[in-house]
């Protein structure tokens, strides 16, 4: 059995566990608790009250308030950094220090982008591996997309467009650091391709809710619309091809083909294609396996690594600069 320890026990470590819509596992501890090979040795956090309900909902009985004790302590094989962003890198280069061999990484992996490229080099020169946890790579819905892009099921992949709307007055300059991190790491993985050419396209201006963004993704335009001033979630993309289309995000997945149009003679419309259902979408049992992977196989790559992170990161602190007014 392989022991894992966590540093910070809030949301994404162990609480979103109890939200009873959630897909499970819904977080670090829910995934080493679920994988056969692997158990929660310990965990870390500041907080008295954390630490006492993680110790409730897992049965856990080895709990700091000092990391560093924790992991000298317990020597876990896999690490899992759940903090603030801020503390991301302090807690990786213990990590590295100590010598455990495998980090699971929360997203964003810094708030500082030259720090961020300072420990990639760091890195090179140790035994510690990282995975960040962009779990969408590991998702059957995306795998389901990205497998149709190479497959050219539907033709050429032409454009994408993604919207994301994280409620009424969350920051969007917030929002870029710890969400649009994902939307800008999944549309890359799709596409095979790095983002190129960031350009902001309009909107946030003083008072306005959204900002609207430009960039490549290889030979293929991309359009994002990131914003606030709504009372509801939204996390999507639609991937338009030669020949169809595909949306795909939070709770939704649709195919569209181009067929002989039912409602104008001489032309063609997309109509709606039957899918299979995909059923649970496994993002965080894939992470975590991936980690595991990486623990017994040290010459494999991380399907979501370091390098990524730092690119994703890149990417939106760019975007954040421009924003500033």
């Amino acid at each position: 059995m392989i022991p894992c320890a966590l540093i910070g026990l809030g949301r994404i470590a162990s609480l979103l566990e109890d939200d009873l819509r959630r897909e499970k596992p819904a977080t670090h501890a829910g995934a080493i608790s679920a994988h056969p090979d692997t158990y929660i040795a310990g965990g870390a956090d500041t907080d008295p009250e954390r630490r006492r309900l993680f110790a409730e909902r897992w049965g856990v009985e080895s709990l700091y308030e000092d990391p560093a004790l924790m992991i000298r302590e317990l020597r876990p094989q896999i690490l899992h950094i759940c903090t603030h962003a801020d503390s991301h890198l302090d807690y990786l280069e213990l990590a590295v220090k100590e010598q455990v061999p495998v980090v699971v990484l929360e997203k964003p992996v810094a708030d500082s982008i030259s720090r961020a490229r300072r420990m990639q080099g760091r890195l090179a020169g140790s035994s510690t591996r990282v995975v960040v946890n962009h779990e969408r790579r590991y998702s059957k819905d995306y795998l389901r997309v990205r497998e149709l892009i190479r497959s050219a099921r539907y033709g050429v992949l032409r454009s994408v467009t993604g919207k994301l709307f994280m409620g009424r007055e969350r920051p969007v300059e917030a929002i870029l650091l710890y969400d649009a991190t994902h939307l800008f790491d999944i549309v890359a993985f799709l596409c095979g391709e790095p983002i190129r050419r960031l350009r902001r396209i309009g909107g946030r201006r003083r008072g306005e809710h959204s900002v609207f963004v430009g960039a490549d993704c290889g030979a293929v335009p991309i359009m994002a619309e990131v914003g606030r001033g709504r009372d509801h979630l939204v996390f999507s993309l639609e991937l338009s091809f030669e020949r169809g289309m595909i949306r795909v995000g939070n709770g939704i997945y649709e195919e569209w083909e181009s067929d002989e149009s039912p409602y104008y003679e001489k032309m063609r419309s997309l109509m709606p294609v039957e899918c299979d259902a995909i059923g649970p979408t496994g993002y965080f049992v894939g992470m975590f396996a991936d980690a595991v992977r990486l623990l017994r196989t040290p010459e494999g790559e991380a399907v979501s690594g370091y390098r990524e992170g730092v690119e994703s990161l890149r990417i939106v602190q760019q975007m954040r600069r421009g924003l500033r007014i």
